[in-house]
């Protein structure tokens, strides 16, 4: 920057991100030191230019109301990152959705949640620098996929309550857990990892709260009747989102599109699993969506429960054990192992794994061994696939496209209305 006067040096000099360090604590220490979380109201703390200088912004990410995504890299070191940019102006009278993602996201460091790096703020725009996740976010895969295997939509919830689990051991509810903000790490063929993100209605429950808001089709009944509500309302979303990635469509809709009736239906909380979609689905998978699905938030499942269910744990070994598989695969044609001997060490350490009991559960409360799900899942898989090729099921694909984007749309409409939230009807 040898053409830079002083005061730019100083700007410059601002925005300079430490280099990431491989320790956890100290990242999340640097980034602590870094966030500050005052939005200035007049002037500016630096200059586009200044961004500039430091990042390259480039692709499109993604988009929503309030801000876009968009992937950069620094100029110093090349790293890749997301940048989301807010338009500021829109966010007044929302100032709050601003800081509590910076607040909390700069409190928060967790695999499975999406890391801030830094934050910057020009007189019109805020900055927010992010890890980047490059594999698009839950719905864009659902609208694409349809549908799930059990072994798949269980190493996703599994990955969710990691995340949902920390949050609420911190006594932070995020309020609006949804497929739109649960982006997707590819790790192998196959494989999707899921992060946590958008911490804009996230907020520290010290007592019951009585706010109404979130996305119509993922909001939990208790919001509804306005009795209070607390970290509960995560886990009855994560219901729904289960429900969606193994039939292709919400556990609960209204024909006519009514919000009031849709309401009614969530409050009412009778889950019914049609047939033929769910005639592939197991009793176990089930199991778990009645228990996350309770409309009495002190019956329903916690986070920490819902990690330790048989299901989400032999679901979530299957899928580890296939990128172990796909690894050792790649690992061998690259040193000219022998591909039996690899393939049967993978299987048995996933079997052993998958057979492991968990504290509190007996065998009659839906233990699954590996062999047994393999075989369901094969079943499953060809039965989804006979769908796919079937004329007669593209309703099916439509259903839950015309749902989730029915979601979406609600979502945008209600985000424009003050505070996020949207009106109970009386």
């Amino acid at each position: 920057r040898q053409d830079a006067n002083t005061h730019e040096e100083k700007s410059v000099a601002q925005l300079q991100l430490s280099n990431p360090l491989p320790d956890v604590g100290q990242v999340h220490k640097e980034v602590e030191q870094r966030t500050t979380f005052d939005l200035p109201s007049e002037g500016s703390d630096v200059t586009l230019a200044d961004i500039e200088r430091c990042y390259e912004i480039g692709r499109l990410v993604g988009d929503g109301n309030f801000a876009v995504v968009r992937e950069c890299h620094r100029r110093d070191n090349g790293q890749t990152l997301a940048v989301k940019i807010v338009e500021r102006s829109k966010l007044i009278g929302r100032e709050h959705m601003m800081q509590n993602e910076l607040s909390l996201l700069g409190s928060l460091s967790h695999p499975r949640i999406v890391r801030l790096v830094a934050h910057h703020h020009t007189h019109t725009h805020s900055y927010l620098v992010m890890e980047l996740v490059s594999g698009g976010d839950l719905f864009e895969a659902i609208s694409e996929r349809g549908t799930f295997s059990e072994a798949e939509a269980g190493l996703m919830v599994s990955d969710v309550t990691e995340a949902l689990n920390y949050i609420h051991c911190k006594s932070i509810v995020h309020r609006d857990l949804k497929p739109e903000n649960l982006l997707i790490e590819r790790v192998a063929a196959g494989i999707c990892r899921l992060k946590l993100g958008d911490f804009g209605l996230a907020m520290v429950v010290t007592e019951p709260v009585f706010t109404i808001c979130g996305t119509p089709t993922y909001v939990a009944p208790e919001i509804l009747c306005e009795t209070g509500y607390g970290v509960a309302v995560d886990v009855w979303a994560l219901g729904v989102i289960l429900y969606i990635l193994l039939c292709g469509f919400p556990p609960f809709r209204s024909r006519d599109r009514d919000q009031e009736e849709l309401f009614q239906l969530i409050k009412q909380g009778q889950i019914h699993f049609l047939s033929p979609y769910w005639d592939p689905i197991s009793e176990e998978a089930r199991g778990l969506v009645r228990a996350l699905l309770q409309p009495d938030p002190t019956v329903r499942l916690t986070a920490e429960q819902t990690l330790l269910h048989p299901w989400v744990k032999a679901m979530a070994s299957i899928c580890r054990q296939r990128a172990l598989t796909d690894k050792a695969q790649k690992s061998t044609a690259d040193t000219g192992a022998e591909p039996d001997r690899v393939q049967r060490l993978v299987e048995t350490n996933a079997a052993e794994t998958c057979t492991d009991k968990t504290p509190g559960h007996t065998s009659s409360e839906g233990e699954i061994t590996h062999k047994e799900q393999s075989r369901h899942d094969e079943r499953q898989t060809e039965i989804n696939t006979e769908r796919r090729q079937d004329d007669d099921k593209p309703p099916q694909i439509r259903c839950v496209i015309a749902s989730l984007v029915l979601a979406a749309i609600l979502d945008y409409l209600y985000d424009d209305t003050d505070s996020s939230c949207f009106e109970v009807p009386s």
